[in-house]
């Protein structure tokens, strides 16, 4: 802050300025007056008020500090800082109500006062403060007002300045207590002993004890803290966390702890080593305890920064992703060993496809082994929902979920967040499927994962050597335990159907969220694969309902056969069949398949279709089948049904 000095010209003294005159001559009125306008001088002994103050409490008054001023009624007056302060002095100016006159006593902070009865003050000391040197409470500061405008103001109560080291990073406050009295509350004492030697505990009248919020919790924690004066017998710190449960109990004296007015007993207290939890997150270097919901399974909602990294440490031991495991975080996604920018392929520079996940379900693994932080790099900050699971210790899972205010329009959504790796077929087809060990990233992965011919963002890996299913625990993981498949399988962000001969099929669940019958807007990001995937694809709806409007927009892409770019495209949606139940969707330019399997980022399609009559029985069916070539391979990235 600004230094400000003003001259006295008849006296030539410098008093610490209040207001920038600009050096000009200012003669202050020194007159004590009893009525109407008051002008008050205050100083104040040499520690800590609000202003800021290094640790030997040193420091100055500040811009915005009020005094209360007692009138002669006993009740009391604020007065403002009058000007800028960064002085040892400052005078506060303020006016003394008709019918009253000013009285013998001051306070600072006005907030402080409760009350005076005849010599009797009575003031607040609060519960609950910032356990940190730089912003720590001021205490409470008393000052006589005789025959003259100077009051100089002196401290109520005795300050510990604490240094703790080794203090557990996730207690983020602590509370204080002590066998001798309040160390917080309403008290009540003489002003004259206030004066000679400060408030004590046995002068509370509601009493109470002394919480300290800690912003950011590590080794070693500072605190200037006032406390009433006395000779303690012993003073305990209950470390807590963000939801105040006790981490540890430190007893900060087990001897008499003798705390003068307005004088710092310096404390230095090494925190007992305390075991670590069996589970808590750290996010960006701030750690919380996990609660468990039930054995091995923990769970909690934390708000996060738009950008940010955490990882869960296990019985002390941190813990990451595994590789290839799932997104590995929520938002955009650019880790090369998430799941998702799958294979080394943006590493490679053969991608610029983009992830952005809202969910995320995985394996873990030791950051030792590892090395792979969770991530968070969303449009804005929000809160998410971890849930982590080691009841496997050789394979402990997790499930990270962005939380989102609910929108009462939508009745069904699936965005394929989960699918990640590819090579997961939900329902194998000709008694051929994948080895869902190698390539779940819901379970843990036993064999390396290798990436196919071209490194394709949507056909990665291509194992189908075995006869392999999804498996149950799988299909409840990925939230799709209620969909009928027929030969698809999970690419990352999509879900795949078809491959060569074979057609494919996907069906919702019904869209029970229905009362009655209802109208929607039915939307699908969809893409097809390349020169084998031409021939025409379904979208049905069953048990009710029928098309009656829609549109189709494809993104504009690059051919890497034809070495030509293509811009955005957008069509009209009319081939309507079967009462308006079939949608049939051609090979066009707003649903072409790319030219190559070298086209690494296939021409994505968004249709926004308008449909009627839907009810709590409707479901939306996905029909790849075979016609005069190979069955159409397309991915299917979204899927989401709104009403109108």
């Amino acid at each position: 802050m600004k230094r400000y000095i003003i001259l006295f010209a008849a006296a030539s003294l410098l008093i610490a300025g209040c207001k920038d005159y600009s050096y000009e001559t200012w003669t202050p009125d020194e007159t004590l007056h009893r009525t109407g306008e008051v002008s008050l001088l205050a100083t104040f002994e040499n520690l800590e008020t609000k202003v800021f103050m290094d640790d030997k409490g040193h420091g100055t008054w500040d811009a915005g500090d009020e005094i209360a001023v007692a009138c002669s009624d006993g009740s009391f007056v604020t007065f403002p800082l009058d000007g800028t302060g960064n002085t040892k002095r400052a005078i506060f100016k303020g006016t003394i109500p008709s019918g009253k006159e000013i009285g013998s006593v001051a306070v600072y902070p006005a907030s402080a006062v409760v009350g005076l009865s005849g010599e009797e003050l009575s003031f607040k000391v609060p519960g609950a403060i910032q356990a940190a040197i730089s912003s720590t409470y001021p205490g409470v500061l008393v000052g006589r007002i005789g025959d003259t405008w100077k009051v100089d103001f002196k401290q109520a109560l005795g300050f510990l300045n604490l240094t703790m080291d080794n203090y557990p990073a996730e207690a983020l406050k602590m509370v204080l207590t002590t066998p001798d009295g309040a160390l917080s509350g309403t008290f009540k004492c003489p002003v004259s002993r206030i004066l000679e030697s400060g408030v004590r505990p046995s002068d509370a009248i509601e009493g109470g004890n002394l919480e300290l919020t800690v912003k950011s919790a590590g080794k070693s924690l500072y605190a200037m803290i006032p406390v009433p004066v006395a000779d303690y017998s012993s003073i305990t710190a209950s470390l807590r966390d963000n939801k105040g449960a006790e981490v540890m109990s430190q007893l900060l004296s087990e001897y008499s702890t003798g705390v003068s007015r307005a004088e710092m007993h310096s404390m230095t207290v090494t925190c007992a080593e305390v075991a670590a939890p069996p589970c808590r997150i750290n996010i960006g270097g701030e750690r919380q305890i996990m609660e468990a919901v039930r054995e091995g399974v923990f769970e909690g909602e934390f708000e996060i920064p738009a950008q940010t990294s955490f990882n869960v440490e296990l019985d002390g031991v941190p813990y990451g992703f595994a590789t290839q495991s799932g997104a590995g975080g929520i938002g955009t996604i650019s880790s090369d060993n998430s799941a998702l920018p799958v294979a080394n392929i943006k590493k490679a520079g053969k991608s610029k496809q983009k992830y952005y996940v809202k969910r995320a379900i995985g394996t873990m693994a030791n950051m030792e082994t590892a090395g792979n932080p969770f991530t968070v790099d969303l449009e804005s900050p929000g809160k998410m929902h971890v849930v982590f699971d080691v009841t496997d210790p050789a394979a402990p899972k997790y499930s990270i979920r962005l939380v989102e205010a609910a929108d009462p329009s939508v009745i069904f959504h699936e965005d394929f967040d989960l699918c990640t790796m590819g090579g997961d077929y939900m329902a194998p087809a000709a008694g051929i499927g994948s080895k869902v060990e190698a390539y779940d990233g819901y379970l843990p992965a036993t064999v390396a994962v290798t990436q196919n011919v071209g490194g394709f963002t949507f056909d990665y890996p291509n194992d189908v050597s075995t006869a392999a299913e999804a498996l149950p625990s799988y299909m409840q993981a990925y939230g799709l335990q209620d969909w009928v498949f027929a030969y698809a399988a999970e690419r990352p962000g999509a879900m795949q159907l078809c491959s060569g001969s074979i057609a494919g099929a996907m069906t919702t669940p019904a869209f029970s969220g229905i009362q009655g019958s209802a109208d929607a807007v039915i939307e699908i990001d969809i893409a097809r694969f390349s020169t084998s995937s031409t021939d025409p694809v379904y979208l049905i709806l069953e048990n009710g309902g029928k098309f009656t409007a829609g549109t189709i927009t494809r993104d504009a892409y690059v051919s890497a056969r034809a070495g030509s770019s293509f811009a955005e495209a957008t069509g009209t949606l009319s081939a309507f069949s079967d009462g308006g139940a079939t949608l049939t969707l051609p090979d066009d330019d707003f649903f072409p398949h790319s030219w190559d399997n070298a086209d690494i980022d296939k021409p994505v399609s968004h249709l926004r279709l308008e449909a009627s009559g839907l009810t709590s029985a409707t479901r939306l069916t996905i029909d790849c089948p075979k016609g005069e070539k190979n069955a159409p391979r397309i991915f299917v990235f979204d899927v989401k049904v709104t009403r109108k």
